[in-house]
């Protein structure tokens, strides 16, 4: 018996084996660096204060970049879901080799790196790219748009990035939905919109609940799309960490927004399961 239950701890070694020296003793270390203190010589000094907090939540420079970064979050999270819910609803009523091709499309772009996808949106988007090389050759402008390095172009970037990840989880709900509740609520009278509101949606929360999550951390935390693809004049959080930490050298103060951020998108994902929790029991056990 003692032997059996060791079985289940053996299956989660190998992960345990990467998680903790690469994901928890670095989390770990960032938390314990955020309370020393940035020595001039560009190093943290041992100690224990709030003071790299204070100073966070204290001065308008970073929580404007906060302020920035949970716009775009909720921006992009709201867009995606916009976007990816009738698409989801189509993907799920597919079927056989349609539903695979479709589905391969969703994936292919989380095959390419980051970088590139965002080097293939600078093309797309800048100057003498191909929407404003289109729009000239149409007569609709008379001059290129600036849109790249522009905080609609980091948009863009960011929501082509991150719309697979809620279409993946809407889809996976949908396909829960037993297709006699549509019939029923067809026989009774309801209508198209009334089905969609009071069946389709309630069925959809999981999904809905899973996917804005994924978006909203994952924006929070992105470097990579904001630095390529980023206006200068609106800073974002995970650039700005990286800004105080390789350029300013102030480990302590990257380790107190780090921790920040991070407790930001645990508050989240704990206030959202909450909530459903709370509104929609029949959701949180889908």
């Amino acid at each position: 018996m003692r032997s059996r239950a060791l079985v289940p701890w053996l299956w989660l070694l190998p992960a345990g084996c990467l998680l903790v020296p690469f994901f928890v003793l670095p989390l770990a270390v960032t938390f314990r660096n955020s309370f020393w203190r940035d020595d001039d010589s560009g190093v943290a000094v041992p100690a224990f204060t709030f003071a790299n907090y204070a100073r966070v939540l204290g001065d308008p420079y970073y929580l404007q970049v906060f302020g920035n970064t949970l716009w775009i979050a909720l921006l992009i999270a709201a867009l995606a879901l916009a976007i990816a819910f009738p698409f989801a609803w189509l993907l799920a009523r597919l079927t056989g080799r349609a539903q695979a091709l479709v589905f391969w499309v969703v994936y292919l772009p989380l095959y390419v790196s980051v970088v590139m996808r965002a080097f293939g949106w600078i093309v797309i988007l800048a100057d003498s790219g191909v929407v404003n090389q289109a729009l000239l050759a149409m007569g609709l402008i008379r001059q290129p748009i600036r849109i790249l390095f522009e905080v609609e172009g980091m948009v863009i970037g960011m929501l082509h990035r991150y719309l697979p990840l809620m279409i993946v989880p809407l889809v996976t709900a949908l396909r829960k939905l037993d297709p006699s509740l549509l019939r029923a609520s067809a026989n009774l009278g309801a209508g198209h919109w009334y089905t969609w509101r009071r069946v389709v949606v309630p069925a959809a929360l999981p999904g809905i609940v899973a996917g804005t999550q994924l978006v909203f951390s994952g924006v929070l935390s992105d470097y990579v799309t904001p630095s390529l693809m980023g206006a200068s004049g609106y800073q974002l959080v995970a650039p700005a960490i990286y800004y105080e930490a390789a350029t300013n050298s102030a480990w302590a103060l990257a380790g107190a927004m780090a921790t920040l951020t991070l407790a930001l998108v645990s508050l989240l994902l704990v206030v959202a399961n909450a909530l459903l929790r709370r509104f929609a029991p029949w959701a949180a056990t889908l």
